[in-house]
């Protein structure tokens, strides 16, 4: 890496990095350590490796908030990478003090922690507690029969009126031989194997249902799992931003295909020019489904609505390709909140598409597309009704586009030129709104029948994301996690979980906890941190009264903690990172929430097959000691002898399981 030390700048390895350097940054670097941008500059950072989210973060040297959401923030982390722009970077943190390094000691802790699963531990105490109900019975039957040997010497029986050491010591061997035989007897010594067979048998047909598992443990642990925290991005939905709704002519339509046929060309141009030509659908393979998004999610879902609208993106590419002559760009920024492109068009006119906030777009509308297609003054009363339809929109947790355009005067260059050089205020005036579009990351179709077996099977699902709380609970409405009978404690923030579960030093107060998590369903606006915190408190918690096991979902480098602290952790195949997949026990091969809920199906089946070998094996020993131990200390000899005995338990235990 190239960092400035001393006032010069020097070429060193990422090892010999320390605070204090200022390090340069350019397009497709990976950064090393954690530290605070420096001065001007137009960093897009991919933190998908830490949040999961695909979408670039700008960086700025100061915090941007608007709304109470966060625009732009000062800090890098290490293992993000640079996905375009350049800037310098004061490093403030390396190696384990770095945020990445605090995920891996926490991975290390989860680690040292973990105990054996929860079948394992059921099953050490049984076999704990018949392990020593038999040898109570072997001892008590060994007493037993010496006390009748001694009773007979007393007596002076038949054979008892003097001691014979080759016929009574034999006696006493054969009791204590009884005796080891009803302790070998009374222990399941097949239930390893049966065990082993049932958990064999899970794995075969979790691969069938997409999902791998790395630990044989996990299979059956999943089967006692009464909590799953789940992400949302990939798992719950489809990661894939589409438009769901839109307005166009003063009427809104559900579907592309609703829209009237004269507004569709219009909507699809003024969608596709003004969209960055990095940014392209990749037909599925042979035998796939659906286009692989490449470039920026927002505007593939652009494009994937002008093919619907009947206007194949890359017909309307070809004819405003991105080397004609005239063409301009004025790229978004957090600043203006829109992206404009001027083109020619095929009567040689220059027309400027502008996309962005809808808010602050419509604002800068004096005109309107109606449904047939003719450019209408914008009344107060249609104004009233964008701005209704706006925020409706966000209402339903829809990222809300306006659509606009504007045919430019012949001498728009000189015209909306200030000093010299096009000026974007005079441009971006009195525009025409073709439409809005709302866009999001839809539901996966199958989430809310799997939520719903979850919640009929006694599992509760909480979900776990980094969206704001208005989006996050619709999201979790629409999939059924969230009731109207539930409170406003069944969805809370990041910042309001943290400040009433844990103290200053990030400890857990577990009476606190106690009160949040049994109602809590959504955490929005929460950091890797909060899901571990979420984890562990839940684990630890004793107010229902049962134990919890908790299962995690997770795709990005930073839930790696909390999918190892988890009873079961699941990785997502398709989205997950390497680091994501090596902390989880159960990799989900399809990204998809109802391959979860198939390995709960499979998981019980495991309990299912081990309590049915069970039933059969502990009524056949049982039965098999009782009859010794009765026989033994009450007949004269036991019915079945200890060449019998062995023979039962052999052919029983192994055959059974």
């Amino acid at each position: 890496v190239t960092v400035l030390r001393g006032g010069n700048m020097v070429n060193l390895s990422t090892h010999d990095l320390v605070v204090g350097d200022i390090l340069m940054l350019s397009t497709g670097d990976i950064l090393p350590a954690d530290g605070v941008i420096m001065g001007r500059n137009d960093l897009a950072i991919n933190e998908k490796m830490l949040t999961g989210e695909t979408e670039m973060k700008k960086k700025s040297p100061s915090y941007r908030i608007e709304d109470n959401a966060v625009v732009s923030s000062p800090f890098l982390f290490a293992g993000t990478s640079v996905q375009e722009g350049e800037g310098r970077m004061l490093v403030l943190a390396v190696g384990t003090a770095t945020y990445q390094g605090t995920m891996q000691m926490k991975m290390d802790e989860a680690d040292a922690e973990h105990s054996r699963s929860v079948l394992q531990v059921k099953l050490d105490t049984m076999t704990e507690q018949i392990t020593r109900l038999g040898a109570g019975f072997a001892f008590f039957t060994v007493i037993v029969l010496c006390i009748r040997m001694y009773l007979s010497f007393q007596a002076g029986l038949c054979c008892k009126e003097a001691w014979d050491h080759h016929v009574h010591w034999s006696e006493l061997l054969s009791f204590l031989i009884s005796g080891v035989t009803i302790f070998v007897v009374a222990v399941p010594e097949g239930l390893p194997l049966a065990v082993t067979i049932a958990l064999a048998f899970s794995v075969k047909k979790m691969l069938k249902d997409q999902n791998l598992v790395r630990h044989l443990s996990a299979c059956e642990t999943m089967g006692g799992a009464t909590t799953i925290c789940s992400d949302k991005t990939g798992t719950l939905t489809t990661s894939k931003m589409t438009v769901v709704r839109m307005w166009c002519g003063g009427k809104v339509f559900e579907s592309a295909a609703a829209v009237t046929a004269a507004v569709k060309q219009q909507l699809a141009y003024a969608s596709v020019v003004n969209t960055l030509f990095k940014t392209f659908l990749k037909p599925p393979p042979p035998g796939g489904k659906g286009f692989t998004y490449c470039g920026n999610d927002t505007e593939c879902a652009l494009l994937i609505m002008s093919n619907q609208l009947g206007h194949p993106y890359e017909k309307v590419r070809e004819q405003h390709p991105d080397d004609q002559p005239g063409r301009k760009v004025f790229s978004f920024s957090s600043d203006r909140k829109r992206m404009t492109t001027i083109v020619n068009n095929a009567e040689g006119k220059a027309v400027a598409y502008c996309k962005g906030a809808a808010e602050i777009v419509a604002a800068l509308c004096d005109k309107f597309v109606d449904e047939s297609g003719r450019e209408m003054p914008l009344t107060a009363q249609m104004r009233t009704q964008i701005e209704q339809s706006i925020s409706e929109f966000a209402n339903l947790g829809l990222r809300t586009l306006c659509i606009a355009q504007r045919t430019l005067p012949a001498d728009w260059q000189t015209s909306c030129a200030a000093a010299g050089e096009i000026s974007l205020p005079k441009i971006e005036e009195q525009l025409t709104c073709v439409g809005l579009v709302g866009i999001e990351d839809p539901l996966r179709d199958e989430v809310p029948d799997a939520i719903a077996q979850c919640q009929k099977a006694g599992i509760t699902v909480r979900m776990v994301t980094g969206d704001n709380l208005d989006t996050a609970r619709a999201i979790a409405s629409k999939c059924g996690i969230v009731t109207p009978q539930d409170g406003p404690e069944a969805v809370l923030d990041g910042k309001t979980f943290r400040d009433r579960v844990t103290d200053g030093d990030g400890n857990i107060k577990q009476d606190e906890f106690d009160k949040v998590w049994p109602a809590l369903r959504v955490l929005a606006r929460s950091t890797p941190l909060d899901k571990h915190v979420l984890v562990s408190g839940i684990q630890a918690s004793t107010a229902t009264g049962v134990a919890q096991t908790v299962a995690v979902t997770g795709d990005g480098t930073n839930d790696a903690p909390a999918l190892k602290k988890a009873d079961v952790g699941f990785a997502m195949g398709k989205t997950g990172t390497q680091v994501a997949q090596n902390a989880a026990d159960i990799i989900v091969m399809d990204d998809n929430f109802a391959s979860i809920v198939q390995a709960v199906k499979w998981g019980r089946c495991v309990y299912d097959n081990i309590c049915k070998f069970l039933q059969f094996q502990l009524t056949v020993n049982l039965t098999a000691c009782a009859i010794a131990v009765v026989g033994a200390s009450i007949l004269t000899e036991s019915p079945l002898n200890v060449i019998q005995l062995l023979w039962v338990n052999m052919i029983m235990d192994s055959f059974a399981s």
